[in-house]
């Protein structure tokens, strides 16, 4: 469960089952749905839920070789440093394969032990996910069948991340699944969906928010995990441009906070992410609590 919240994989509805039944939506008063123009609230609502844009960047962020850099804070519970790790090098891919060139960490402090292995779980998570040590194999097809080599904690987080709303990971802690269903009956007496607009970087673009009511009494509040989601979709062609997360929930066995932003935008009509943050805490069972803040930033992509 601990790499599920850090990106934190595609899973499609083709319609709104029973126990899934389309939320109440609020409309701001620029928003106009209708039948006339053939795009509804339950039409936008429903490619929230069946998205692949957000998952295709990803996808072309491993297929097109790029400049990256990062930086990784491990923090105390004071929030003062222990540990950090700054790195930057140039993804290769020539289509069919990719791998890391001149991956350099040019700036480390107390992240190894002396054998050299990592002393935290968290910096484990982010080099799964964005500075593999092995060749990969990529391409730009989705397919409902996971890749051979991901693992458990890998293939939960790309549902989490790239599906809002499912519950669908093999991996759960403390019931803590059915709480990322927050499309389902049990779980919107707790949100309000709303549709607005907004202008970002330049781009006009459908707000979807995911948030929690005002009216919910802290028991209530201290229910849920997810406390509120805000995706930006590209008018023009409902590409998701921005996307933001926040976790959060605690009980007798996991405490857990968790904040996650992407920034997405266009290069040569491709559509990649080009900024990750994450900031957040966790503790498990038998899991030192590690708190930490990560940002990751990738240029100079190269189309052949």
């Amino acid at each position: 469960m601990r790499i599920i919240l850090f990106f934190l994989l595609l899973k499609s509805f083709n319609t709104f089952s029973q126990d899934t039944l389309m939320p109440n939506v609020i409309l701001d008063d620029v928003i106009i749905f209708s039948d006339e123009n053939g795009f509804t609230v339950e039409d936008f609502v429903k490619n929230v839920r069946t998205d692949t844009t957000f998952y295709m960047g990803f996808k072309n962020l491993r297929y097109y070789s790029h400049n990256y850099s990062s930086e990784l804070l491990m923090l105390d519970k004071k929030g003062n440093r222990i540990a950090s790790q700054k790195r930057k090098g140039y993804h290769f891919s020539n289509g069919k394969h990719a791998f890391l060139d001149r991956d350099s960490i040019y700036d480390q402090h107390g992240m190894l032990t002396r054998s050299g292995k990592y002393k935290f779980y968290t910096p484990e998570a982010f080099d799964e996910v964005f500075f593999p040590s092995d060749t990969l194999s990529v391409d730009l097809n989705i397919s409902k069948i996971p890749a051979s080599n991901e693992s458990k904690n890998m293939r939960d987080a790309k549902n989490v991340v790239f599906s809002i709303g499912t519950d669908n990971i093999e991996r759960s802690s403390a019931g803590l699944s059915r709480k990322l269903a927050i499309f389902d009956l049990e779980m919107q007496k707790y949100y309000d969906y709303v549709i607005s607009d907004t202008l970002f970087n330049n781009y006009n673009c459908y707000v979807f928010e995911i948030r929690l009511k005002e009216s919910l009494s802290e028991n209530e509040v201290n229910e849920t995990l997810v406390k509120n989601i805000i995706t930006y979709f590209d008018k023009k062609n409902l590409n998701v441009l921005y996307r933001e997360y926040k976790f959060k929930y605690k009980n007798l066995l996991i405490d857990l906070d968790i904040f996650v932003k992407v920034k997405m935008d266009y290069f040569f009509g491709k559509h990649i992410p080009v900024f990750i943050y994450y900031k957040g805490y966790w503790d498990f069972p038998l899991v030192n609590r590690e708190t930490a803040i990560f940002r990751l930033i990738n240029t100079n992509f190269i189309f052949n």
